[in-house]
């Protein structure tokens, strides 16, 4: 009797877990139209404001959670703040155990972005080299990890491509920004292989 309340209480945490995955997008709600949603530097009300947002914003990447998921990580400009999320809603239509996409990823050093489309194709920019086209196949869901991902793909000049995402907390080291998602991204040439890694933001 307790193995299979256990293994019941195991299955629900991870429903519940599985439920919230970030990154997605969420609306503002619950706020009166004259006022706004304060944006603090950290979780608690007691933290100092650094952004607002509108009553009627809509299409807020949240990143992460504080440990009671009572505060909501995200992005404003260039810094990171958190929310109360009980004035949050989660968009519908995003699944948490598919790759989200389109998605903007950015890397440093040497800097390079990377956009992937809702269809099968992706863009690679890395510095001082012309943008390349990629032919993709559909993401691969991990077996035993629904929150991994990969993407496979070819350019018109038979270069290889392997993108791997991942849900976690990814912070790209220029900026106070956080991200809700790493890539590792391998490029097979005739020279070898190139192996870059950076942070993804959700796009629209």
């Amino acid at each position: 009797m307790k193995a299979v309340l256990s293994a019941c209480l195991l299955s629900l945490w991870a429903s519940l877990a599985h439920a919230q995955a970030v990154p997605a997008f969420y609306d503002v709600s619950g706020v009166a139209p004259d006022d706004v949603l304060n944006v603090r530097a950290a979780p608690g009300v007691g933290n100092s404001i650094v952004a607002k947002l509108d009553a009627g914003a809509t299409y807020i990447e949240v990143v992460g959670f504080d440990e009671k998921r009572e505060w909501a990580r995200i992005n404003v400009e260039e810094q990171s703040g958190w929310v109360a999320a009980r004035f949050l809603t989660r968009r519908a239509d995003q699944p948490d155990d598919e790759l989200p996409r389109p998605l903007v990823c950015t890397g440093t050093e040497p800097f390079w972005s990377l956009e992937v489309a809702r269809t099968a194709s992706a863009t690679l920019d890395r510095m001082d080299e012309d943008p390349v086209s990629v032919s993709t196949l559909n993401p691969v869901t991990s077996e035993n990890r629904t929150d991994r991902y990969a993407i496979f793909g070819q350019s018109q000049t038979q270069e290889v491509f392997t993108f791997m995402f991942q849900r976690d907390a990814c912070t790209d080291g220029m900026s106070d920004r956080f991200y809700g998602m790493s890539v590792d991204l391998f490029v097979t040439e005739e020279s070898g292989v190139t192996y870059l890694t950076g942070c993804c933001n959700l796009s629209r």
